[in-house]
């Protein structure tokens, strides 16, 4: 096994601050640790800010508000968009050259801590007790909070999260005479194999992203967690080649290659998704943010014929703090190099508030909203009621450490994302292809 050590950072409980949720209506903030001299003052009125976001129906719903959110600040907003894939090369690319074209960025908790401890981004502490205008800290839930802190340092806003699950047929489980979701990954197995070969071939029995890079990693790390594998040992040393690690990826591979539909390598998020709510699968392992699909009778054949469950574990293997579903949270971050920082904390804290985040839950899909009033309050009861409580189960279990993070995490995800193409599509074995991922990290460390 090839030994790197984890750069990796300590998340304790953060000191928050504490006031009263206020709506769209605007006042003066206080001026945090930002320069007073740029321009705009401590308000930010008057600035031209720019935020790089993913392409998702969260910034959808940030979008439809903006106008709104400029009008009542004086701040103006250039807010630019890419795909999920692109972003963190496009934003590791922007700190690395130390630019401060965007004032805030859009990325997951897997490259936060890494962005901190490279000093990229900045501590919001100040501004969060200094400009309460749209809201605190502590209305956050505190399970997606937890993820953009370390020590008493917050250094991200989250606008969304999820954790993963499986999810399956339950009129194919019946059909065929399968008594509930399965507890192992044995019985996982056994039902896909029996599905898809019961319904002649016509459904595949289990489908997951197979596209390389972080696509195959994000549901993989949930069958090598369930294998009692991990990105890292008990001494912080990289694992990805470790036995459990070889033979998590057999089962993943042996699993698609036999009972998952035809082109399955190439399957991202939405391919998988859409393979499942069309009916062409009985069983997929992805994101809590796939529910809401699941269950649209616009859309979905299977609206209000699936079952939420958590991850099958290998036999032997209990969970403890490595659990095999994630608690993934993607979070705004604000740029250490810029020149607008209050009007940037104005944006964010704008972004991630209340009022912000009921409108998502009133016009987009939002399964994975972070405000604590509005992830238990009755609009979201009354649009996810059929998963709710599924949902709150996995974020509980959720594991904030289910994919690396850090300064290396990107280079982790990329060398074990095309393993993993190359397991799954033949062209080679378990152990040499993540045996040759943990040469390469190491030569990249």
């Amino acid at each position: 096994m090839n030994s790197i050590p984890r750069r990796r950072t300590t998340r304790a409980g953060c000191a928050l601050a504490s006031c009263a949720v206020v709506a769209l209506a605007v006042t003066g903030c206080g001026s945090g640790s930002d320069d007073a001299s740029s321009s705009g003052g401590s308000s930010g009125s008057g600035d031209t800010i720019t935020v790089l976001m993913e392409e998702i129906s969260y910034t959808d719903n940030i979008k439809s508000l903006l106008s709104d959110f400029e009008q009542q600040t004086g701040i103006t907003v250039n807010l630019e968009t890419v795909p999920y894939a692109d972003q963190s090369s496009r934003i590791l690319q922007e700190f690395a050259q130390g630019s401060s074209t965007y004032d805030v960025v859009f990325n997951d908790n897997t490259y936060g801590p890494g962005y901190f401890s490279s000093g990229y981004v900045e501590d919001l502490s100040s501004y969060a007790s200094s400009d309460t205008q749209f809201g605190t800290l502590d209305d956050f839930y505190e399970p997606y909070l937890t993820p953009m802190t370390e020590g008493d340092a917050v250094f991200g806003l989250p606008v969304y999260g999820e954790s993963t699950w499986l999810m399956y047929r339950t009129d194919l489980f019946e059909e065929y005479g399968i008594d509930g979701a399965p507890t192992t990954t044995d019985e996982l197995m056994a039902d896909a194999k029996t599905i898809s070969e019961k319904s002649g071939g016509e459904v595949a029995g289990i489908s997951m992203r197979g596209m390389a890079g972080i696509h195959a990693v994000y549901p993989w790390a949930g069958i090598l967690r369930s294998f009692g594998g991990s990105f890292y040992d008990a001494d912080g040393n990289l694992a990805i080649d470790s036995d459990a690690a070889v033979e998590a990826t057999q089962y993943w591979a042996d699993l698609l290659t036999d009972y998952g539909p035809a082109g399955v390598g190439n399957f991202d998020w939405e391919q998988n998704r859409i393979a499942f709510t069309q009916g062409k699968v009985a069983m997929t392992i992805d994101a809590t943010a796939n529910g809401p699909y699941n269950e649209d009778s616009s859309s979905s054949t299977v609206a209000g014929k699936v079952g939420y469950a958590p991850i099958p574990y290998a036999e032997g293997v209990t969970p403890g703090d490595n659990t095999d579903n994630s608690l993934n949270v993607h979070a705004l971050y604000m740029n250490a190099k810029s020149a607008h920082k209050n009007a940037a904390w104005k944006f964010m804290s704008w972004a991630t508030s209340q009022a912000v985040q009921e409108n998502a839950v009133d016009t987009v899909e939002a399964v994975g909203v972070t405000n604590a009033d509005v992830l238990t309050g009755d609009a979201y009861k009354e649009k996810y009621g059929a998963f709710q409580d599924a949902v709150m189960s996995q974020l509980t279990t959720g594991n904030v450490d289910y994919l690396p993070t850090g300064d290396d995490a990107n280079t982790i995800i990329e060398n074990v994302g095309q393993a993993l193409s190359e397991v799954l599509s033949g062209q080679s074995s378990a152990q040499d292809a993540l045996s040759t991922a943990a040469q390469n990290i190491s030569a990249n460390g």
